[in-house]
């Protein structure tokens, strides 16, 4: 990390993040905009990093595409939201039928030996 370099994504990487939240959700950027009320131009701007992002616009993206602004900064999940169906989605999305059977197994083999219960 360079002198003065923040954690905080450059405008390009938000913008990547947020375009690729819209196509998980499956949306459009015409149906972002009229749900966001922004204009549709302006969505094609933020997704290309060429045009920066509101923090109330941050909180309207996250809320429509179900993940925390967190997740939108820093690309990882928001703690809080690791056991949300909307995180367990994402998570499992991908994962062959094997690899469902393997986590299947992996939590039974928390939930008996009452490591997957919080203190």
């Amino acid at each position: 990390m360079s002198p003065g370099k923040t954690n905080a994504p450059d405008a390009e990487e938000l913008g990547q993040r947020l375009r690729e939240a819209r196509e998980y959700t499956g949306l459009s950027q015409e149906e972002v905009a009229r749900a966001l009320e922004i204009r549709r131009p302006a969505i094609t701007e933020i997704e290309a990093g060429k045009r920066s992002v509101k923090a109330t616009e941050l909180r309207a993206f996250a809320s429509l595409y179900g993940v925390s602004e967190t997740e939108l900064l820093n690309g990882k999940p928001d703690e809080q939201a690791l056991g949300q169906p909307e995180f367990l989605a994402r998570a499992f999305d991908g994962l062959n039928d094997n690899d469902m059977r393997e986590v299947a197994r992996f939590a039974e083999f928390l939930k008996n030996s009452g490591r997957g219960r919080e203190e």
